[in-house]
């Protein structure tokens, strides 16, 4: 019998003896990739790494850490300094025509985009080529003769998808999934108070039409009682910060169902709908989820990261690290796409590097230094290189 044991006994050991020149054999073979990048911040949309390192391979984030941590071979590397901080591609919830600005958009850090309101056959675009991530609503939903075509003339006509009645909306949700739409935009918008509406009932049919295909809703409004007919609804989003008149009761409800807002207070300040202020205030003391959109083709707008709209999301309450998420990982996370906006193994490889620290100056973010977009170097120390001439 003790035989036997020690027999078993060696046996066991020499498995642990196995087991272990493995482990070691596995810890000193360094993960390898195509580009490693160190600088001295990185942030990976959550927290703040010192002295960090991303490694990327096949387009994908492979490892993200401590720079003496991450033990990691690439056949590239970029070192951009003590004094760089690398951040997330940023993701602009809110745009339109992005199409004709991609470059543009490209070079300030921008790698993801939402065109929320275009003609249907944009849908139809083909995007594989490009290295700008954009994701399309098509048209916008609304009541026939509804918002945006009071506004808008003949433009509002072609981006406007109008419905009467459940089963028009149903089908029309249908339609635009099978186009390619990745998220479906309603117009709850009365103007003057003449423009016809969507009623409760065809909200609630799209959002339950649209979630049975994966899709979220997001709702154009400004006004609160406009708010209110789109969360009766079930929305998902709210596409602008509600700016007609204050509504403290309101927001902290909207805070305390959790549903987002991409805030476009930039365009909300320009067309003095002045109690986005109050209204975003209450929201962000309240915990409310305020997104970075910028809403570019609006007048005064740029097609870049817009800085004027980061300041007044810090007006509004917010920090700089919590601005940021909000224009990273968090936005990120509202496109459905897993880890977009993150530096998170398996997350694409979409960030962006800046001389400074944004945490503690936001116009650092103006002139960035190095941008990657699918794991492709597209800025490199400041100049655009031929990837990003190519529109790869």
């Amino acid at each position: 019998m003790s035989r036997r044991v020690a027999v078993v006994a060696a046996i066991v050991v020499l498995v642990l003896a196995a087991l272990l020149v493995a482990v070691l054999r596995a810890r000193a073979d360094p993960l390898r990739g195509d580009l490693l990048i160190t600088a001295g911040r990185v942030f990976d949309g959550n927290r703040l790494i010192r002295d960090g390192a991303i490694l990327i391979r096949d387009r994908e984030v492979a490892a993200v850490g401590e720079t003496d941590q991450l033990d990691a071979q690439a056949k590239r590397t970029i070192e951009l300094g003590a004094n760089a901080t690398v951040v997330p591609g940023f993701v602009d919830l809110h745009i339109h025509a992005p199409d004709e600005v991609a470059l543009v958009l490209l070079s300030s850090g921008v790698t993801t985009v939402r065109d929320l309101g275009a003609p249907i056959a944009d849908l139809l675009v083909d995007n594989d080529s490009s290295a700008l991530r954009i994701l399309r609503a098509g048209p916008i939903f609304t009541a026939p003769g509804g918002y945006p075509i009071p506004e808008h003339g003949l433009w509002g006509r072609a981006i406007a998808l109008q419905v009467d009645g459940g089963s028009q909306a149903r089908a029309a949700v249908r339609r635009v999934a099978r186009a390619g739409a990745s998220v479906i935009k309603i117009a709850v918008e009365r103007g003057d108070g003449s423009y016809p509406l969507l009623t409760v009932a065809e909200i609630r049919a799209i959002v339950d039409e649209a979630h049975a295909r994966d899709l979220r809703v997001t709702a154009h409004v400004t006004a609160p009682d406009d708010t209110r007919l789109a969360l009766a609804g079930g929305v998902d989003e709210l596409a602008h910060m509600p700016c007609a008149w204050a509504a403290p009761r309101l927001m902290r409800e909207i805070a305390r169902r959790r549903i987002p807002i991409v805030g476009t207070l930039y365009v909300q300040e320009d067309i003095r709908c002045t109690a986005w202020r109050a209204n975003a205030r209450t929201f962000v003391r309240a915990g409310g989820t305020l997104l970075y959109g910028s809403d570019f083709a609006s007048p005064g707008t740029p097609a870049r990261i817009h800085l004027d709209e980061l300041r007044l999301m810090r007006e509004a309450g917010m920090t700089p690290q919590t601005i940021i998420r909000a224009a990273t990982s968090l936005a990120g996370r509202q496109t459905g796409i897993a880890n977009l906006g993150s530096l998170v193994p398996g997350a694409p490889a979409d960030f962006v590097g800046v001389r400074g620290n944004p945490f503690e100056d936001l116009q650092s973010l103006e002139q960035p230094q190095l941008v990657v977009a699918a794991g492709v170097v597209l800025l490199d120390n400041g100049n655009p290189t031929q990837a990003l001439m190519r529109g790869l």
